[in-house]
């Protein structure tokens, strides 16, 4: 769960008020008003450098206090060009950072972390690439010649970099004289990754951030420095993440087809996964999703889909000593792909000794660690599939508990969860929970990666569910 706060681009803001101003506060609320974080900005007196620091504290039962700061810092040359950045955090036991040197037509990346030694990566930047979320294009954009704008902004913790698309929206309810919402959608090729509602002052400059993130919001608005310094009560991200159900579903059903309806809060629609249990479409802003073991069409099954399921990536590093070592039993053994994904999910379940929801760890990082929660698990099944020629995805988005969970029961969890092209079609495993349900929602797939297990975060929060219902086949049909 700390991975919630440090991956919220809330950095939109910071550069986008008084450039003169030395220092600026903000705080993060809750959707009820309840403060959960600061962020403050200071410039250096040479305007070289932009620091910014973000202060969160999270508490579940029974646990003590972690104190997560992330501190941001953007270096600029003599001429005003942006010669680097870096994004350091520190959460308990766990840290690290990741930091760029920016070329003209490059970004030179080195990740590093408590845990396993530095990645290295170069992302090219397209022409125009941006680092400011758009927020340098917002105060001069004229609307009516330009209806939205396009365009490609570094994304430093995913080591990509994003498609941005900003458009106005119609005014929320109470929206203040003079103000105007935005909505921001960013991509990764075609696939969403992220969404926001920005609101701006009359000034043309961003003023509050509004983040849907399962079943609330997290806001980031101007503060004081004296508002920003009182103490603030530990967050609960785990108990706050667990949207209750408005249906009950029988445990019958878990292991039949199950369809479900939802709308989606704000309007913001986005596009249903197809998987090889999955299949949904949306018609008159109702969406509709049917979940059962061959509901879905599956995945592409292209040579190059399947090759690129296939290849070692920095989060699944299954080309790594360590995972081949692991998967090395199971290659070569006389049953199905079917069997052997079955088989690494019992080696994946047994090399996380202890729950931890603090970061977001590669498949190496969680073999050395030993702790880890569902993402963990996920990414090392799925390094450990790829290690041995099984094509995998890592899935995340929402699955069902009926019994107590953190003190509540009758919820839909943040989950993740694997997708392995076995025996001819696309099938999941979990090694977190052990089997798959038709209560296994997919909203995102990606590599393991932060950018698609933060957006299916997000996803979530735009759901309003309106119907939940167990289908059953006739005998025969």
């Amino acid at each position: 769960m700390v991975r919630l706060f440090r991956l919220l681009p809330v950095f939109l803001l910071l550069g986008a008020q008084n450039p003169q101003a030395q220092t600026r506060w903000w705080v993060l609320t809750a959707d009820d008003g309840a403060i959960v974080g600061t962020i403050a900005e200071a410039r250096s007196p040479d305007g070289r450098e932009s620091i910014s620091e973000q202060r969160v504290t999270i508490q579940e039962r029974g646990d003590s206090p972690t104190n997560i700061v992330e501190r941001n810092v953007m270096r600029y040359d003599e001429a005003g060009r942006l010669g680097g950045i870096e994004k350091s955090w520190s959460s308990g036991r766990v840290g690290g950072s990741v930091e760029a040197r920016i070329h003209a037509d490059r970004a030179e990346i080195v990740r590093s972390d408590s845990v396993a030694a530095p990645r290295r990566a170069t992302v090219a930047l397209p022409p125009g690439t941006r680092f400011d979320n758009g927020a340098g294009l917002l105060p001069g954009w004229d609307r009516t010649a330009t209806p939205q704008l396009e365009f490609r902004n570094f994304n430093l913790e995913a080591m990509a970099v994003d498609r941005v698309v900003i458009a106005p929206i119609e005014a929320p309810p109470g929206l203040a004289e003079g103000r105007t919402a935005l909505q921001r959608r960013s991509y990764e090729g075609d696939e969403l990754r992220g969404v926001q509602l920005l609101i701006l002052g009359p000034d043309g400059r961003v003023t509050e951030t509004h983040q849907p993130l399962f079943g609330s919001v997290l806001i980031v608005r101007p503060s004081t420095q004296e508002e920003a310094s009182r103490p603030i009560p530990p967050y609960q991200p785990l108990t706050r993440a667990l949207s209750q159900s408005p249906f009950r579903i029988p445990a019958g059903a878990l292991n039949g087809r199950i369809r479900y309806r939802f709308t989606f809060r704000h309007g913001i629609a986005f596009p249903l996964l197809a998987t090889g249990e999955q299949r949904g479409a949306i018609e008159g802003g109702v969406a509709t999703l049917n979940i059962c073991a061959t509901c879905g069409p599956g995945l592409p099954v292209t040579p190059e889909a399947l090759a690129e399921a296939t290849r070692p990536t920095a989060w699944l590093q299954s080309d790594h000593a360590s995972i081949r070592s692991l998967s090395a039993p199971v290659r070569y053994r006389g049953v199905s792909a079917h069997r052997k994904m079955e088989a690494l999910v019992r080696i994946a379940e047994q090399q996380i000794l202890e729950i931890d929801f603090a970061g977001h760890f590669s498949a190496v990082e969680t073999l050395r660690r030993r702790r880890g929660d569902c993402t963990e698990s996920a990414v090392l099944l799925a390094a450990l599939g790829r290690s041995i020629g099984i094509p995998t995805k890592v899935v995340s988005g929402l699955v069902y508990s009926r019994g107590a969970y953190h003190g509540s029961s009758n919820v839909f969890l943040p989950h993740s969860w694997v997708i392995a092209y076995v025996d001819g079609r696309w099938r999941s495993y979990d090694a977190a929970l052990g089997d798959f349900d038709a209560t296994h929602i997919a909203l995102t797939i990606g590599d393991g990666d932060t950018r698609s297990i933060s957006a299916a975060n997000q996803l979530a929060g735009l759901i309003q569910w309106t119907e939940m219902q167990e289908v059953r086949v006739r005998p025969g049909s």
